[in-house]
């Protein structure tokens, strides 16, 4: 590039980033002109730009820098030549690429991937690394296109997650659509390094909560991916304390409440599980220790099943009702937090209104005895089905 397109370029970078100065048309002594000398000055003073975020690996063995100077300088730093992660014993480069205005660095939780971000004055891009072979996956939106002029890693938050070693969630801010939000899952066979990005959506419950009964608000959270869903309870600083999974897969069928009693706020999580007309019904009432631990406050369940013909057969009347008017009486006051029931998606409603299973409708009666009498009714219909006549 010739010296008076440089002189162009970098008085182009200086107006942008906000800094005026006045050009000379003569040279002087040093052969500079006085726009050249101040810009000379200007980046010789300049801080470069660093990597921020986890800048060493989770082992301690691995170290994300920036490295050489280019002559650019953009919004008060200097463009580093290189973003190289190195071996701090040993200070081998095992892998770089350029440099960029901002650069920031997130390991997975055992440090087999490096996920890092980095922007330039309108565009930015994601990196995800393997750390054994060194390959690279370029992120791409969940519709294959690179990510759009104007988008940034959000700032304000975390714009990075590791939710496991090989699922990353990621969070954008744009200036047009505001935030957006997607999970990669990442892979890596025969040494090559592949992601898949899916949308991921987020929805905070409107009421608050003291699950863990230290007189501080927590709010309730779903993340969605799909058909997988995240149920998370979060304290006031914002720090996961709870999480319980939920998919619309059969075997991630879940239901969760929210249930208050003497004044205390507490969690019910109620499975009535069903394979192949064989039910274990169970309920757990529970609140959430410092940690987010459980602390059981009650918890029952009933077996049974609807094949009259088998051995072991179960479907004790009298049992079934105990348990049923049992977990009426709790999901009566609750709130629904979340439920993948029958591989349907529901939250945010009234506990009873959970009804996709056997005996879901049921507890809606309002007395034991109309209960008994739709557990018989459910035993009369089973033993029709399979051709059995008292």
């Amino acid at each position: 590039m010739k010296r008076e397109q440089i002189i162009g370029l970098c008085a182009l970078l200086l107006l942008t980033a906000g800094t005026v100065f006045a050009v000379s048309r003569g040279p002087a002594a040093d052969g500079l002109s006085d726009g050249e000398r101040a810009y000379k000055e200007m980046l010789e003073a300049a801080p470069l730009a660093v990597v921020e975020g986890e800048t060493i690996s989770p082992d301690q063995r691995l170290l994300v820098r920036t490295a050489g100077a280019t002559d650019f300088y953009v919004s008060g730093v200097r463009v580093p030549e290189k973003v190289q992660v190195v071996d701090r014993l040993t200070e081998e480069v095992l892998w770089e690429t350029e440099g960029m205005v901002s650069q920031r660095a997130l390991w997975s939780p055992e440090g087999g991937y490096l996920a890092l971000a980095r922007s330039a004055r309108t565009w930015c891009s994601v990196t995800v690394l393997e750390t054994e072979h060194w390959t690279a996956w370029d992120f791409t939106l969940p519709d294959g296109n690179s990510i759009p002029e104007y988008t940034f890693p959000a700032y304000y938050e975390p714009w990075g997650e590791w939710r496991s070693e090989h699922c990353l969630d990621l969070t954008f801010d744009d200036v047009n659509e505001g935030q957006s939000r997607c999970t990669c899952y990442i892979t890596t066979e025969q040494g090559q390094i592949t992601g898949e990005t899916l949308e991921r959506t987020e929805e905070i419950l409107p009421e608050t909560y003291d699950f863990n009964h230290d007189g501080q608000p927590e709010t309730v959270e779903i993340t969605s991916v799909q058909s997988a869903h995240t149920l998370r309870v979060v304290d006031a600083d914002g720090a996961t304390l709870w999480e319980e999974e939920a998919h619309t897969a059969h075997a991630g069928w879940t239901s969760i409440f929210a249930f208050s009693m003497d004044g205390q706020d507490y969690l019910i999580r109620y499975l009535p599980t069903m394979y192949q007309g064989q039910a274990e019904y169970s309920l757990r009432v529970f609140s959430l220790n410092a940690v987010g631990g459980e602390e059981v406050l009650h918890e029952s369940g009933v077996i049974w099943d609807c094949n009259f013909r088998m051995d072991g057969h179960q479907y004790d009347v009298e049992a079934m009702t105990d348990f049923l008017w049992e977990v009426h009486t709790y999901l009566r006051d609750s709130t629904l937090l979340i439920s993948t029931e029958n591989g349907m998606f529901q939250s945010n409603l009234p506990g009873l209104r959970l009804n996709y299973y056997p005996f879901g409708d049921a507890l809606e009666l309002d007395s034991r005895e109309a209960l008994e009498k739709a557990v018989l009714k459910a035993e009369r219909l089973y033993k029709e089905e399979e051709g059995i006549t008292e």
